[in-house]
């Protein structure tokens, strides 16, 4: 097969393949469930005394959250700073 030809087929398979991502990606409907926020009501949150884990949700018996720590009486999640180490230490 020519070079020329197997690079349009390669372009048109990739952009069938995109198109095709796109277009389930546009079609899909992702429902939006609030959840309530530290601040303004009681979230569960499985907490030992300073530092907690609050639950967001639940898949198939397994639970999603994010980790919170305790600041003046009220759960707020943590930034982290990234850091380096040499490999040596």
């Amino acid at each position: 097969m020519d070079k020329a030809l197997r690079t349009v087929l390669g372009t048109l398979a990739l952009a069938a393949v995109f198109g095709a991502g796109w277009w389930a990606n546009a079609a899909a409907q992702v429902p939006i469930v609030p959840f309530p926020s530290p601040r303004t009501a009681s979230p569960d949150i499985i907490s030992g005394a300073d530092i907690g884990f609050q639950v967001e949700r639940t898949v198939k018996g397994v639970p999603h959250g994010k980790i919170v720590v305790r600041v003046n009486g009220e759960w707020v999640e943590p930034a982290f700073t990234p850091s380096t180490r040499l490999l040596t230490q």
